[in-house]
């Protein structure tokens, strides 16, 4: 039986986390390199991140969301539900 397919472009949800997080940074005064350092990720990566042209692992998220002293709940405030697949059977 084959594997079900994955969408793997999620790309609007990676743009709002990517503008949560940078919406988190900037109250917190902190800069790109600062939140890097204490992740363990360049600033560079971090820019990627907050444009949503790379997805932030749940680890990494986990990090940010901890260092921030954000709840991860904050980052998918306001998300609608996606409509869920039918199961074959």
């Amino acid at each position: 039986m084959p594997k079900p397919r994955i969408a793997r472009s999620t790309k609007a949800l990676d743009t709002l986390l990517g503008r949560r997080l940078r919406e988190v940074r900037m109250e917190k005064g902190l800069s790109q390199a600062a939140l890097g350092d204490a992740v363990g990720v360049s600033f560079q990566q971090i820019q990627k991140y907050e444009r949503g042209t790379n997805r932030i692992s749940a680890s990494t998220l986990f990090a940010i969301c901890q260092f921030l002293d954000c709840p991860i709940e904050k980052m998918f405030a306001d998300l609608a539900p996606t409509p869920k697949r039918p199961t074959k059977r």
